[in-house]
């Protein structure tokens, strides 16, 4: 499965969303960094910004998984990075229906060819579902039932 995962990652890794927060997706990040599954690096410098905060945090268990993330990032084989060229020209008419701070994320999905958009952006979720081009799911629910591929 690739899947393009927006922001709430570094933010639930980070520890802003609180320790809770932290576990499931140091947890989730441990069953992906297991599997067969990909991660798509949208280009987007927003993105890109909080996975090296990430990298630089500074307590134990955030270092322990910063590593984690930063293997796969590395991973030319689990990491997809389509860059600004790989990105379908259409794509910004395309996308009028979804909110424009998430065109990135829809851009990447389709450069990625990708199977699953996790966020937690209910808005973004929302349209995404009334609009059907694209597979998505909140947070919560993804994180309750993933299961590695492997």
């Amino acid at each position: 499965m690739i899947l393009v995962i927006n922001e709430w990652i570094f933010h639930d890794l980070l520890g802003e969303n609180g320790l809770e927060r932290f576990r499931s997706a140091a947890a989730f990040l441990v069953k992906l960094d297991g599997s067969n599954d990909r991660i798509v690096m949208p280009p987007d410098e927003r993105w890109r910004r909080k996975a090296f905060q990430l990298m630089t945090a500074t307590s134990p268990a955030q270092r322990e998984v910063s590593k984690v993330m930063h293997r796969l990032l590395l991973d030319s084989e689990r990491c997809i990075r389509p860059e600004n060229d790989d990105m379908p020209e259409e794509s910004l008419t395309s996308y009028d229906w979804a909110p424009e701070e998430d065109f990135y994320l829809l851009q990447a999905y389709s450069a990625a060819t990708a199977d699953l958009l996790v966020t937690t952006d209910e808005t973004l979720f929302q349209a995404i579902l009334e609009h059907g081009q694209f597979t998505c799911r909140l947070r919560d629910e993804f994180l309750s039932t993933y299961r590695a591929a492997v």
